[in-house]
């Protein structure tokens, strides 16, 4: 896996130019469990709650897999903050459910994996091209305080 911090292709993507701090790294599904540690340590730095880090790291895990749930390849994860929200990208050059063998089951998986995504996250897009699979999400850092008056649900 490789990894780099900050300046990263910085003129690919207009989200990237008001980024407070970027990290990028490099994978293959087998490197998963490294991701999450990975983007455990990043949200705690975002100054994440347990709770949010929790969702931003299941997140995390759920759309790298999504970049390399078929076949072997290699996915780029790019994780940066802007002033109350983590966003994340993942691009892999593998192929999405629609392709390969039993695609009936592997829609299932993917479909779950989509339902967890917009569950956790407050904005997702998942792309699927003849360049690979592309995620992207954000997340507030932390969820807003209720207003007075206002009953929480935990």
């Amino acid at each position: 896996m490789n990894t780099r911090i900050r300046g990263e292709n910085a003129a690919d993507g207009q989200l990237l130019a008001a980024a407070c701090s970027l990290a990028a790294k490099t994978f293959r599904q087998a490197d998963i469990p490294a991701i999450r540690r990975f983007a455990s340590l990043f949200g705690a730095r975002a100054g994440m709650g347990a709770a949010r880090l929790a969702d931003f790291m299941l997140a995390v895990s759920e759309a790298a897999a999504c970049a390399t749930s078929h076949g072997p390849c290699t996915a780029r994860l790019r994780l940066w903050t802007t002033e109350s929200r983590a966003m994340c990208e993942i691009r892999g050059n593998g192929a999405l459910f629609s392709h390969g063998p039993d695609p009936a089951r592997r829609g299932d998986v993917e479909a779950l994996r989509r339902w967890l995504l917009h569950q956790l996250c407050d904005h997702v897009s998942v792309d699927d091209g003849p360049q690979g699979v592309t995620v992207r999400f954000s997340m507030t850092v932390a969820r807003p305080a209720p207003r007075s008056g206002q009953a929480t649900v935990t």
